[in-house]
Parts: structure tokens; C-alpha cells; sequence
């Protein structure tokens, strides 16, 4: 067996798949007498199953043919491998999608881990927030009984270099329907409805339907065989229906002529269960109400102190703000701001962080109680920095995540207009990627984090325009607006990083990609490497294209640079605080959380892998 098979096939990942594949089939009443054998003596199966993987002589058997109704009419007609197949294809499933997910464009929302149909739906209705007034909707007639199976295994044979693991789905995909002629005309095409491989295949097929739409100049937003294409105007949508028959012919298959039609938003579309109207709320922007709230005091001379059980803002003497102490979990004081004896003695009680940064929104200092100290996990922080396989393993977990989600924001961002330049940049991201894996010492892994960021700001230019003046990432001191934003957004984002980590019992000071340096929070600029692009970049990029904050709202200074007025700096804790809110697929739980939740998810998750070296740390990705 080669590498991938190696893996995917030991006995623990077989016993995970098994578990896997006994949930489904008890979720919708008894698994039945098949899966009851198997049950009875799972572990004996398993072991045999595993030996019979190694050696060479598992055999796929055929497929069972079941019909089960449709609930808009007519029957589904699904193709269901027997209880070993389908503990073989998941623990061989596990690891491709691994291989293949990250290849994905980032509108693809089927058969995805941690998306679905609310996902779809949300952003068709950001499109519409954007811009777009009418869709192209297609779907694909008989889609998974007309994908060629050889065209699927060479485009595996591309991304997959386990030569015995392709193999393997190929015989999968190739067993026989039981009581059905194998010698048929339609030979060679479908893949089996039933099959848990099915749907990431189908998936990888159809990505060069997605990215020659996307070359046209069209975003279209896919789940399975169901695709909507927003654009602005009706011609555009019928050009775009067109195009997608075209692309679709290359394929080898066809749009359904009475599904595929265009509709506009002001009469409604329909995708995927729902119609989408120009007053559909933006599903997109659901937001978390956390019992838990960071608290912003931006305005000079304000005074924070404590009365009873409340925190109380006060500005000449005249209260502007009451929060219980139960809903505080930090406040951050921008500038020439008191606080009280009595309420830093709360805070520090409480364990609630208190942020202070310098009027232009510089990083000042923090008080924090020691409620969260754990001298177990670092210890064991401290013994995997020293150690450099640990360190570097760890440094590259955090630059995957950043550089993949580097990429997805530069899609996002660049869909409304193409621009090659946009394009060209997220190709080398994903190459960038790949070599990364390769890497070998802590220098490499450095200059690939370094080539993707400057290739990464190298397209916010395009994505930007001349208007606001920028032309790359500079720090000390920014010099022009974006900077001055990214920078504020950044010092928040990495306060915010340096509490979760000491409430994960960490040392927020020992890095390990950046490594640890007199005054520098190096752990949480770490943590902070894959929620940069998703957080404070997108939040940038939204006071850009909708004008909450506007060029004349900054101030430029020499010695400091350039930076917010008053105005704009509420504007944009605004935006920021309600992207921290925003709800994502937290996809190493398979949570719904809001960003500020998930961060603490991943600073515990990284102390668990930190503290046991069988954990691996799987960086939050975006999609």
C-alpha cells in the first residue's frame, strides 16, 4: 500500500469509520441485521478487514440497487455498497478529503465539512447585497449517472499521488448493481448514489465547471448539481446560463432545460428550498448574542468604575454605559481613559482582561488576574519550543492556516470584478501551500510565510484601487489609511488572542513560529495568523466597498503616521465587534460559533496538542 492507504487503513481509522457508518445507519431507526453481525464481533471484523487491506486481497463487492421517494415526486434511485465497502470508502474518505477539499473553490457548499444549505443560501444574498440584481440558475440533468468515470480518475491521478489509492477508487467506482446488465450503453459513466466517496468525487469533477465559470468573469455558487450565478443585469444572466451550458458540454453532461431558467430578486429565486427576494434577510451576518461582551471606551476623559454588581461608564460625571460584571469579559480603553481602585480590584477578581492602547490606538499594556495559570501546560509549551521538530511542526500548522485563508479572501474578495492579477496571486498562494508541506527547516518555512504575505498585499492593491493610497503592508507607522486600519485591527485582534491563550493555561510570550523575543506576545501572534485574513482583513475590506469609513476621516502625522479620527475609529470597532459576532462552521469541532468563540476554541485546542504530542493542531480554514 502506498502512504495515504497506510494511514487511512490502520486499525484505529477503520474503527473510526466503522463508528462513523454504524451512527448513519441507526439514524433513522434500526441498522438491520447486516450491521447487528458486524456489531457483535466488531473488533474481530475490523482486524481482519485491516489484514485483508494490507495484503492485498480486499475485493469491493457489488452494490445494492434501492429506490427511495423523492419529496417533490418521483424516486431517487441510490446505489448502496455492503457494510465493509462503506467502512473501507469512509476511512479511505477521511484522508482524501484531506487531498482534495482545500483544492475547492470557496462557493462550493455541498458534501463540505461544517457546510451546507444555509451556507449556499447566505451567499446568494450577500451577492444580491452586492450588487447583483438578477441569478442564472441552473441544474445539471442526471448528474452523478453521467460523470465519466474515467475523467474522474485522471483528475484524481492530478492531486492524489498514491497510485494503489486510485486504483482502489477506481474499483469502486467500477463494481456492478446487483441483478443489473453490466454490459450496457451508458458503460464507463456514473458514479454510484449511495457511495460515500461519491460526493467528494462529483465535487473534484465538477471544480472545472467552477473555475472555467470562474475564468468567464462569473462567481457561480454550486451545491451538488444546483447552481446559481448572480450578476447584475438580465442580459448578463442569460449570457451566463449559456456559458454555463457550454462549460457543461465540455463536461460531458447537460443543464435540465425546465430547471434552468433566470429569475430576477424582485420577483424571487429559487435555490435549494428557499426563494430569495430583494427583502430576504443577509443569513450571512447571524450573529451571536455571547453572555459574555468586550466593552470599548474610546472617549477622552471617560472614568470606568464599579457600583455593586455593574460596571459603569461616566464622562464629566454623567453615566454612558451599565453592563452587569456577569456580562463583562474584557474592556478596552482607548486613550486618555481612568478606572477606578475599586473596579480594577473587580476586574482582577473576576478575571475580566483590561486592554489599554494609546490614543491612536497603539498597543499600551493589559491587566490580567493569574486565575488561569497552569503550570502543566507550560511546561510543556516550554519544552516544545525548545524542541525544534515540535516548534516547526507547529509553526507550519499556523502558516497553512494563514496562507489558505489568505487565498480564500483574495477569491472573496476579487469576485466582483476579475482581475489577474487577483487570480494569478491566489494560484500561487495555493502552489505556496503545497511547498510548505516540503519544507524542512524553520528558515523555509519563513520565506514561504513571507513570499505568500507579500504576494497576498501585492493583490490587495488591485482589490483596493489607487483611491486610498495603498501600495503594500507597512507597520511603523502605517502610512496610509488601510494600513492604519489593518494595524488597529491587528493590536485588537492579538489582545483578544493573548486572553484566550492564558485561559488555555498557556504562555501568550513563547511562539514558536514567531519565535520569543523581550516584549513580544509571540504565542498569540501565532493563534492570531489564521484568523487575520478572516477577522481584521475582512472587516478592512467591508469599510472599504460600503463607505463606513471614508479618506477624510484620517490624519497623518509624521513621526506617527496615519491614523483614524474619532469617528472613524468607532465606525470601525463597530464593524469590528460585529464580525467577531459574525457565526462560521467552526469545522475542527463542527460547532456554530462566532469568530470570538472560536478563537478560544483553537488556544484550547492548541494547549491539548501542546500538552499531548499524539494531537495534531488543525488551523481554522476558511471557505
Amino acid at each position: 500500500m502506498g502512504e495515504l492507504l497506510d494511514h487511512a487503513f490502520a486499525e484505529q481509522r477503520l474503527l473510526d469509520a466503522w463508528g462513523s457508518v454504524r451512527e448513519a445507519a441507526l439514524a433513522d431507526g434500526e441498522g438491520g441485521p447486516e450491521l447487528d453481525r458486524f456489531e457483535a464481533g466488531a473488533a474481530r471484523h475490523i482486524s481482519e478487514l485491516a489484514r485483508t487491506l494490507a495484503d492485498g486481497t480486499f475485493q469491493p463487492h457489488p452494490v445494492v440497487r434501492v429506490e427511495i421517494a423523492k419529496p417533490g415526486g418521483g424516486v431517487r434511485r441510490l446505489a448502496v455498497p455492503v457494510l465493509t465497502d462503506r467502512i473501507v470508502e469512509r476511512a479511505l474518505l477521511a484522508e482524501l478529503d484531506v487531498v482534495i477539499d482545500p483544492l475547492l473553490l470557496p462557493w462550493t457548499f455541498a458534501y463540505r465539512h461544517g457546510l451546507g444549505v444555509r451556507d449556499a443560501v447566505a451567499c446568494l444574498t450577500e451577492a444580491r447585497d452586492e450588487g447583483a440584481a438578477w441569478v442564472a440558475r441552473c441544474d445539471i440533468d442526471d448528474c452523478f449517472d453521467r460523470i465519466p468515470r474515467w475523467e474522474v480518475v485522471r483528475r484524481l491521478r492530478e492531486v492524489v499521488h498514491d497510485v494503489a489509492a486510485v486504483d482502489l477508487v477506481r474499483r469502486f467506482m467500477d463494481r456492478p448493481v446487483i441483478g443489473e446488465r453490466t454490459a450496457h450503453p451508458d458503460r464507463g459513466l456514473g458514479l454510484h448514489q449511495g457511495s460515500p466517496l461519491s460526493p467528494l468525487l462529483s465535487n473534484l469533477y465538477l471544480d472545472s465547471f467552477d473555475r472555467a465559470m470562474l475564468a468567464l468573469g462569473y462567481r457561480p455558487i454550486r451545491y451538488a448539481d444546483d447552481i446559481a450565478i448572480a450578476v447584475t443585469d438580465r442580459g448578463s444572466a442569460d449570457r451566463a446560463l449559456a456559458d454555463a451550458a457550454r462549460e457543461l458540454s465540455e463536461l460531458r453532461l447537460d443543464l435540465d432545460p425546465v430547471k434552468s431558467q433566470v429569475y430576477s430578486f424582485d420577483a424571487g429565486v429559487p435555490f435549494l428550498g428557499s426563494t430569495i427576494t430583494a427583502l430576504t434577510s443577509p443569513g450571512a451576518l447571524a450573529m451571536s448574542h455571547p453572555t459574555e461582551t468586550v466593552v470599548y471606551v474610546d472617549r477622552p476623559g471617560s472614568l470606568v468604575r464599579s457600583r455593586g454588581d455593574r460596571m459603569i461608564v461616566e464622562h464629566l460625571g454623567e453615566p454612558l454605559f451599565r453592563l452587569n460584571f456577569k456580562r463583562v469579559r474584557q474592556v478596552v480603553c482607548v486613550g486618555r481613559v481612568g478606572m477606578t481602585t475599586p473596579f480594577i480590584h473587580r476586574a482582577l477578581r473576576d478575571g475580566i482582561d483590561v486592554i489599554l492602547l494609546d490614543e491612536h490606538g497603539g498597543p499600551g499594556g493589559r491587566l490580567a488576574s493569574l486565575a488561569h495559570s497552569d503550570p502543566t501546560a507550560r511546561r510543556a509549551q516550554y519544552r516544545a519550543a525548545d524542541d525544534e521538530s515540535d516548534a516547526r511542526d507547529l509553526a507550519r500548522a499556523f502558516i497553512d492556516g494563514k496562507i489558505a485563508n489568505m487565498r480564500v479572501a483574495l477569491l472573496r474578495a476579487g469576485r466582483r470584478v476579475p482581475d489577474p492579477v487577483v487570480t494569478s496571486a491566489a494560484e500561487t498562494l495555493a502552489i505556496t501551500r503545497l511547498l510548505l508541506a516540503d519544507a524542512t527547516s524553520y528558515d523555509e518555512l519563513l520565506g514561504h510565510e513571507g513570499m505568500a504575505t507579500r504576494e497576498y498585499f501585492r493583490a490587495w492593491r488591485n482589490v483596493i484601487g489607487e483611491t486610498w493610497g495603498f501600495t503594500a503592508r507597512q507597520r511603523r507607522p502605517p502610512p496610509d489609511p488601510v494600513n492604519a486600519m489593518l494595524s488597529f485591527g491587528y493590536t485588537l485582534l492579538v489582545q483578544e488572542a493573548i486572553a484566550v491563550l492564558e485561559s488555555a493555561g498557556l504562555d501568550a510570550a513563547v511562539g514558536f513560529l514567531h519565535r520569543a523575543r523581550w516584549g513580544r506576545p509571540s504565542l498569540a501572534l501565532d493563534l492570531m495568523e489564521e484568523f487575520r485574513s478572516v477577522v481584521v482583513d475582512a472587516v478592512v475590506l467591508r469599510c472599504l466597498s460600503t463607505g463606513i469609513i471614508r479618506f477624510e476621516e484620517f490624519e497623518t502625522t509624521p513621526g506617527v503616521g496615519c491614523r483614524m479620527n474619532a469617528r472613524a475609529r468607532q465606525a470601525f470597532l463597530a464593524a469590528y465587534e460585529r464580525r467577531m459576532l459574525t457565526i462560521f462552521t467552526h469545522e475542527p469541532t463542527g460547532r456554530r460559533v462566532s469568530y470570538r468563540v472560536g478563537l478560544g476554541l483553537q488556544a484550547r485546542a492548541l494547549a491539548r496538542a501542546i500538552v499531548d504530542p499524539e494531537r495534531v493542531y488543525r488551523p481554522v480554514r476558511w471557505k
